[in-house]
């Protein structure tokens, strides 16, 4: 088995990835024994107290079993994460779809629950957007976009929705940066946003339905065409 020493940043981090990776590609069933420490100092290059931290976690999370005289051994193949790391794998694609099952019934609850500061803060983050659009900003247009969306999930007034629906947009945003380009963003002609504002402040739940489906199936079909 070979692998190549790993940057010097995240150790920790980058070497529970390793074994959780080596684990799923099969490399270690259940009950193996890892290498000994020293081993996987050379295997990954690093010292003894990031192996250990990383054994630490690692069984912590269930995944390994650490005996003592005996070795580290191979728990399971299934490293209990939390959402934001399993929706860090997702494809930029994959987030927009679950985002409709949430953004769909904060919107409707929003345009229920919603009051004037609710939809003074929807409007400032639409006007910040369209300034970013003008602009060619990516960072500025991503930013005001998804500011937009969290305060709709805000006016729903449901915090359990809410708190989750935020650890999408912590994985989202910046995949949505990485995948736009300036020329994408000046060239942005979407009206829907406006429209949806307009929808939930008159309490019109079935226009806020159709507003909030026509935008994220526009925004997916925008994503799988690589945003060009």
């Amino acid at each position: 088995m070979r692998s190549s020493p790993i940057k010097r940043n995240g150790l920790t981090d980058q070497v529970i990835d390793r074994i959780r990776t080596l684990v799923a590609k099969g490399t270690y069933g259940v009950g193996d024994r890892l290498p000994p420490e020293g081993e996987l100092c050379v295997l990954f290059g690093v010292g003894r107290s990031t192996i250990r931290e990383a054994m630490r976690v690692l069984a912590n999370r269930g995944m390994v079993d650490v005996r003592h005289g005996e070795g580290t051994f191979v728990a399971a193949r299934v490293l209990h994460e939390s959402l934001e790391e399993r929706l860090g794998r997702a494809a930029l694609a994959d987030i927009y779809e679950a985002r409709l099952f949430l953004e769909l019934p904060l919107a409707e609850l929003a345009a229920q629950r919603r009051d004037s500061r609710d939809i003074a803060a929807m409007r400032a983050s639409l006007k910040k957007r369209a300034q970013a659009i003008r602009a060619g900003d990516v960072a500025r247009y991503t930013e005001a976009d998804f500011a937009f969306h969290l305060a709709v999930a805000r006016a729903a007034k449901s915090v359990a929705l809410r708190d989750v629906y935020a650890s999408f947009v912590a994985i989202a945003q910046p995949l949505m940066a990485a995948a736009v380009t300036a020329e994408y963003v000046r060239n942005e002609n979407d009206s829907l946003h406006a429209a949806l504002c307009e929808a939930i402040a008159k309490g019109d739940v079935s226009e806020t339905r159709r507003l909030v489906r026509s935008h994220l199936k526009k925004s997916l079909k925008d994503v799988g065409a690589g945003l060009s």
